[in-house]
């Protein structure tokens, strides 16, 4: 799924792109092996696997695609349990996991967990094509049938619906003949003492479009309990996102704040966003014990068409304003037609057209008015081969200059910023990135990145793409999740 061109600009547009990263000359990064989690597939693509870290006292690590999810507690000297399985565990009354997708990145049986309300419960969803026992309908729906159509690859096939968007045609880069349907992403709470889940009790439904597309799965919980979800745009890969995105009614494109006291219930909290699939709340009092004015600050990655990856961040008490829903940029504005992706505008480009679709149209006004524009952003160049932003860690307890790290799918590299995020006034466009050198812990440079780490445990494959999600231990520490192998690793910043 490499993308084919480095940059895209609309013909006739004056776009100047995100500024093209160094290495940095005195940071670099430290991986330490931890341990790891049986995998089943291992050839490239072939995986799908997701970490969750929103917890106090424990890691989980997901096999998306197996429907599996193991536990790992730092502190004690057991490796990860596993705690569900599909295949031997009991699922939840109504849902069927064992679905056919478009492939094995898109196949998400069990999604995501975050904590729950107290310390004996956690929030799981999970991916069915049918509806959880009680419900006849999703409480979150896609668009109305048939009010968005569209067309494939440039205009070449009709699409009725771009949210049921049907048998997907040859000209599509990827997912050729592949079906699409509607996937329901089902909440649970569950008890979860002794090492066991027990007690499912579903309370939120929502729809998406399963195909090769953006699915969401960002995760976190409130302190009162309740869930922010990133729904994704629900749609496939080459468009804008459409309208759907800046209409306050629709939930593609949304995060979504979900009680799950009130089963059903819920209120959209920002717009804007394409295909998030990590959050984190975070605040500098874990870098500056003595800041006192320190306030909670949603974080969240944005996975981007071919302009802009994105890193955003909005205090806390702002998200969970409902007078005013905050507003990321994606999506069609009603207002004055633009699209934004980063700090840019883009065009609307061709649906089904990987690589080179929606292109850049135009530079938008930094700090501009009625928008959030990106903590860090970086775009493609023709000496790196960027794919999309993988996840990031605001690990302070590993870093020293550092504020922010982040990772990308295909190089396998990490970057950086020592700018901090500011969430009053004065916003004066993205901080500063760098790559940062990896290292292991005899001082040998990783030239790879991350992905020398597959090389390292999977040997002469050919092929080292290894799919890395950055992510924190409970003690505010950094790590690395490597989905193709299963292993996890301890990150920590150091001089060079």
């Amino acid at each position: 799924l490499l993308a084919l061109s480095p940059f895209s600009i609309a013909h006739g547009a004056t776009c100047s792109g995100p500024d093209p990263l160094e290495f940095s000359e005195t940071i670099g990064m430290q991986v330490e092996k931890v341990g790891s989690i049986p995998t089943e597939t291992t050839g490239a693509w072939s995986y799908n696997m997701m970490v969750a870290d929103n917890f106090d006292d424990k890691v989980f690590f997901i096999d998306q695609l197996m429907g599996k999810i193991y536990s790992y507690d730092p502190s004690g000297t057991t490796d990860p349990i596993k705690v569900f399985d599909m295949a031997t565990s009991d699922i939840p009354s109504g849902l069927t996991l064992d679905f056919s997708s478009s492939g094995a990145g898109q196949t998400n049986r069990v999604h995501m967990m975050s904590k729950g309300k107290t310390s004996d419960e956690v929030y799981i969803v999970f991916s069915s094509s049918t509806l959880p026992t009680g419900w006849t309908e999703a409480d979150g729906k896609l668009p109305a049938e048939g009010a968005y159509p569209g067309f494939f690859c440039g205009g070449e096939v009709f699409v009725r619906d771009m949210y049921r968007a049907g048998t997907l045609p040859d000209c599509v880069s990827s997912g050729a003949g592949f079906t699409s349907f509607s996937i329901y992403n089902v909440f649970y709470k569950f008890t979860f003492s002794g090492g066991a889940l027990s007690n499912p009790v579903p309370f939120f439904v929502q729809e998406n479009q399963l195909l090769p597309g953006h699915l969401g799965g960002g995760m976190a919980t409130t302190d009162d309990g309740k869930v922010l979800w990133s729904v994704g745009d629900c749609l496939l890969f080459g468009t804008d996102g459409r309208f759907a995105p800046q209409v306050n009614y629709e939930t593609c494109g949304k995060i979504l704040l979900i009680d799950p006291d009130s089963p059903g219930s819920y209120d959209i909290v920002a717009k804007g966003i394409r295909n998030s699939q990590q959050m984190r709340i975070m605040n500098y009092k874990d870098k500056y014990p003595t800041a006192e004015s320190a306030k909670d600050t949603l974080v969240f990655m944005d996975i981007g068409g071919v302009t802009a990856e994105e890193v955003n961040a909005k205090w806390m008490s702002k998200i969970l304003n409902k007078k005013k829903i905050d507003n990321f940029g994606w999506g069609r504005s009603q207002q004055d037609g633009k699209a934004r992706e980063g700090t840019f505008s883009v065009a609307p480009g061709d649906m089904g057209i990987l690589g080179t679709e929606p292109p850049c149209e135009g530079d938008m006004e930094i700090d501009e008015a009625g928008y959030n524009q990106p903590w860090i952003q970086f775009g493609r160049t023709p000496a790196d081969f960027f794919y999309a932003i993988s996840s990031f860690s605001v690990g302070f307890k590993s870093f020293d200059k550092l504020h922010l790290i982040w990772s990308e799918f295909n190089t396998g590299m990490i970057l950086g910023t020592t700018g901090r995020f500011r969430g009053g006034d004065g916003y004066s466009g993205p901080t500063t990135g760098y790559k940062i050198k990896l290292y292991d812990t005899n001082g040998t440079y990783l030239e790879g990145g991350l992905n020398d780490l597959v090389k390292e445990e999977l040997g002469e494959v050919g092929y080292y793409r290894g799919d890395p999600r950055l992510f924190h231990y409970p003690d505010g520490t950094a790590g690395a999740f490597i989905e193709r192998t299963g292993v996890f690793y301890k990150l920590t910043e150091i001089t060079i």
